[in-house]
């Protein structure tokens, strides 16, 4: 049986200001391509479907119309809660999502929820443990509370409670940070580690379909992975390669991966250079962080960089300690500089060089327009 495993989709996910719905919606019928060209039988998705607790009502419309072209193709998809989700809207009508062959791990209290299937070589066995934390096993099994120091801990007993038969292929779908595994920016970890779980955790199972951390990434053993997001989240994803995981389960022992690559609709880009040189680059439609090397740059800047990267979403400037400031004050602006000319400049003193937008210039002007009109009537 071929699984293709998914995680962090974080559908809603704001960057910079930048809405990457688009991109979403543009990524997710790329892996419906990918699961009907590589064949699967079911689909996995380890957690952090949502960005927020709370998502718009855009991001589940996206998520549910996903889950819909899965059981349009008689896909069964198997899905688990993650830190950034409300478990209890990713579980809302998980009875009737069942009856479609979508499964999803419940939300009332610390648990792994146990789902079957079947191929020619007999059963296999899915565990779905949402995200799970300390406190929320505390109160399952409050007798054992002492022993639960940390998550390690929570998840060593939850996982006791919930034993497996080894004789059968069991798959575990999980939402937390195992020790050794890679991070970066976008992710949310505890300070110290306080949230790491050992990898040894899941020695008994045949494949550990894992979320949480969006580098693609085994740790300790190729049967235990991280599929990584879909899409990158940070600048300091920039050198990623996104992937969705293929998993193919044969007879007990017998277990095949493979990565299939993923083409976003935007790639993206850390750039740096002079004003100059990057002015005179091609247009580039990609997602940006640019880095302005002059030491004292037009302020204009990031404006004019706009017309080349429509679609920068970041633009930082970096100067010598002797670079001439780019705002000294009233004091050096020449007698009869306009106040519009005055506050640009102020703003951009303020913001690294970054100039008002359009918009805000357009507020100025109505303002400066009605203070005029008032003084004529004076």
């Amino acid at each position: 049986m071929r699984f293709l495993h998914l995680a962090d989709l974080h559908l809603g996910k704001v960057l910079h200001k930048q809405n990457l719905l688009e991109d979403q919606k543009y990524i997710l019928q790329q892996i419906l391509q990918i699961s009907e060209e590589h064949a699967v039988d079911a689909v996995l998705i380890a957690g952090d479907v949502y960005q927020r607790n709370a998502p718009s009502a855009e991001a589940m419309t996206v998520f549910s119309d996903f889950i819909t072209e899965l059981a349009k193709r008689s896909l069964p998809c198997y899905i688990i809660s993650g830190n950034h989700d409300s478990a209890e809207r990713v579980a809302y009508l998980a009875p009737l999502a069942q009856l479609s062959g979508v499964y999803i791990s419940g939300a009332d209290t610390a648990n792994i929820y146990t789902f079957t299937q079947s191929d020619e070589f007999g059963e296999i066995m899915l565990h779905l443990m949402p995200f799970t934390t300390p406190l929320q096993v505390r109160q399952v099994f409050p007798e054992q509370a002492d022993e639960i120091q940390n998550y390690h801990d929570a998840i060593r007993i939850l996982m006791q409670h919930h034993p497996i038969d080894p004789q059968k292929r069991n798959i575990i779908l999980a939402h937390q940070f195992l020790t050794g595994a890679q991070v970066c920016d976008s992710e949310e970890l505890a300070i110290g580690g306080l949230d790491n779980i050992s990898a040894a955790l899941f020695d008994d199972y045949d494949y550990a379909a894992l979320g949480h951390l969006h580098g693609p990434q085994q740790v300790t053993r190729p049967e235990v992975r991280y599929a990584g997001s879909p899409l990158k989240y940070s600048f300091s994803e920039v050198h990623q390669h996104k992937s969705v995981t293929i998993v193919e389960l044969r007879e007990k022992g017998d277990v095949r991966i493979e990565t299939v690559p993923l083409t976003p609709l935007r790639e993206m880009q850390v750039l740096s250079g002079s004003f100059s040189d990057l002015m005179q680059m091609p247009k580039c439609e990609d997602y940006v962080q640019l880095t302005v090397t002059d030491a004292a740059p037009p302020v204009n800047a990031a404006r004019a960089l706009h017309t080349v990267f429509p679609n920068c979403l970041q633009t930082l400037f970096s100067s010598t300690e002797d670079a001439e400031p780019l705002f000294n004050g009233a004091e050096s602006m020449p007698e009869k500089t306009d106040f519009l000319t005055l506050l640009q400049d102020f703003y951009a003193a303020q913001h690294a060089g970054e100039a008002l937008s359009d918009a805000q210039e357009m507020i100025v002007r109505a303002v400066l327009e009605q203070l005029d009109q008032k003084a004529g009537a004076q």
